[in-house]
């Protein structure tokens, strides 16, 4: 069984929030603010047994929107899951939706809504609110009295495990009363003999240490001590000693060491937040799969695993968590490198589109049947590599074919309009090839709804009648009004940005001056050939686009001359993500 969709109502930043899930393994992705940490406890809010009554008491603030609150106010959060075979948990047939689905669900309203004759109030107090777990269908949300109740007792055998992102990674491995690694051995197998040997010899101990002489003599100054300050009627007997038989405090005697070689035991504090992230997760993980149970069900909520870690091993994290049995894990990240892994794992972006509204979308939980669309699918995984993925952190994306582009466009938008596009979360993103049909699909309606524009190559000189390229013409068939939209050069990049030897010459001949290259653009100057040849064949031949394209942003100012199709792609992007440029431009 595993959770399937999650609605949630008028809850923080979710007005009216859907998202589904896969068997296995989810991240959930997506830029800071944008409710991740609010989804996490939004589940808490419902499955959690580890939360107080209390801490299920919402404040004003916890409405969407920060209205002032009324009495018909109210917040939903409603858990569907999915098993192919419901007859394995027969405890959950009173909560079930269909032969296949249970469904549990959080109510916050206020208390005259949960009675049958609901007394109209004169003055809605936030303290007059309440909480209600209720199982099965919600048909009708204002008759909360008539929905079926439930508690924790009836949703025995689910359990969720969280491992917050703010965790106190120190305190948890070595400072508390009952740390991980005593958690762990305490989940053992054969915890309980191995507890008996561990206490035959640690009585043996603890007897020899405490005939040692000058034991006696530190109990006896202490109790007289005590007995100097608090008097004889309030004193209590005490004793000295190394370590306890008692079975609460003997795990938590163990402790973790690190051991750079053989002999050499150093405490932990002096591991980097990194190792000690890892260490903790191990302990975490390892107690979770001697604890499981294959008649229950196990949700986990990791919040930003990859703290402290660099990219290869936020990797191989993430490919060893997705290989838990009986487990499904849900992975809150902030990661280009784990995003861009999404190998046959459900990737979620929450993202804001139309209105402010939150909402998510899945890319690859689609089941696709058309060969040619599964095809694309796969190319769009490959491509999603570490720089690609930062589309899915974005609130506006620019799709450029290659490196070149991905230098210029954000050098132009800073000299000519005066805006950083990092500022305002804007992506350039380039493909590395001319085939943008995956991309700009992940941007239609009911998908990734943000503002996005492709910016191609027209290369008119290899078409008559001044007709579009087959790129272009398959580009434009995804464009939305006042959302998507595409647009065409004349040539290439370079040839567009110099498309005669007049247009911003001076920045021409400093590129390659700076480059080294004053001869080959004095040869080009002088050449009889056709201009647009010339100028690439010493651009791409001599200097390399790429290179050429770093020092050319490094000179553009406000006086450079910028082709109208480029001009026009910054204006959308600015106009449609109400980026103000009047003040700047």
């Amino acid at each position: 069984m595993y959770i399937d969709n999650i609605q949630i109502k008028n809850f923080r930043n979710f007005k009216d929030f859907h998202i589904s899930f896969t068997k296995g393994f989810q991240t959930i992705i997506g830029e800071n603010n944008i409710g991740k940490s609010n989804l996490f406890w939004a589940i808490r809010l419902v499955l959690d047994k580890n939360i107080s009554y209390r801490s299920r008491l919402l404040e004003e603030k916890d409405f969407n929107g920060f209205p002032t609150i009324k009495q018909d106010s109210q917040i939903s959060i409603s858990i569907e899951f999915y098993a192919e075979n419901l007859n394995n948990f027969p405890n959950f047939h009173a909560i079930k939706t269909s032969n296949n689905t249970i469904r549990i669900s959080y109510i916050y309203a206020h208390k005259t809504r949960f009675t049958e004759n609901e007394d109209i109030v004169d003055e809605v107090k936030i303290k007059d609110f309440q909480w209600r777990l209720v199982g099965g269908e919600i048909d009708d949300y204002d008759n909360l009295e008539k929905l079926n109740k439930i508690s924790d007792n009836d949703i025995e055998g689910l359990n969720l495990y969280f491992i917050s992102g703010f965790r106190n990674i120190n305190s948890d491995l070595f400072g508390r009363s009952k740390s991980l690694l005593s958690q762990y051995c305490d989940s053992r197998k054969n915890s309980k003999k191995e507890l008996n040997s561990v206490k035959t010899i640690l009585s043996s101990t603890t007897d020899n240490l405490n005939k040692l002489p000058f034991i006696p003599n530190i109990s006896e100054t202490v109790k007289d001590k005590n007995i100097e300050i608090a008097g004889k009627s309030f004193t209590f007997p005490i004793s000295l000693g190394f370590l306890t038989d008692n079975d609460n405090e003997i795990w938590n005697q163990l402790k973790i060491f690190y051991n750079p070689k053989t002999g050499k035991d150093i405490p932990l504090n002096v591991l980097g937040l990194g190792q000690k992230n890892l260490l903790y997760l191990s302990l975490f993980l390892s107690r979770l799969i001697n604890e499981e149970n294959n008649d229950e069900i196990n949700i986990l909520l990791i919040e930003e695993p990859e703290a402290h870690l660099h990219p290869q091993l936020q990797k191989i994290l993430f490919s060893n968590l997705s290989e838990m049995p009986n487990t499904q894990v849900f992975m809150s990240s902030h990661s280009t490198h784990i995003a861009s892994d999404c190998d046959f794992k459900n990737l979620n972006v929450l993202f804001k589109g139309p209105n402010n509204l939150v909402k998510s979308f899945s890319p690859f939980i689609e089941i696709l049947d058309d060969k040619k669309e599964k095809r694309q699918q796969l190319l769009l995984k490959r491509y999603l590599d570490a720089t690609r993925s930062e589309l899915f952190f974005s609130s506006g994306v620019i799709l450029v074919e290659g490196v070149a582009e991905q230098f210029i466009i954000p050098a132009i938008a800073k000299a000519i309009y005066n805006i950083n596009l990092t500022e305002y979360n804007i992506s350039v993103v380039p493909i590395h090839s001319r085939f943008f049909d995956p991309f700009l699909k992940l941007f239609q309606e009911n998908k990734l709804e943000i503002v996005a524009c492709a910016i191609i190559d027209g290369d008119k000189k290899e078409h008559k009648n001044d007709d579009s390229t087959s790129a272009v013409k398959n580009a434009k068939k995804f464009v939305i009004k006042d959302r998507v939209e595409v647009f065409e050069g004349i040539e290439t990049l370079e040839i567009d940005l110099f498309p005669d030897n007049d247009t911003n010459k001076n920045y021409l001949k400093d590129c390659f001056i700076n480059l080294e290259h004053k001869t080959s653009h004095k040869n080009l100057l002088e050449s009889d050939g056709i201009w647009a040849t010339e100028l690439i064949n010493r651009i791409d031949g001599t200097v390399k686009k790429g290179r050429f394209a770093q020092e050319l942003a490094m000179l553009i100012d406000k006086d450079f001359v910028i082709p109208d199709y480029i001009k026009n792609a910054l204006e959308f992007i600015f106009k449609n993500n109400k980026i103000n440029t009047s003040d700047d431009a």
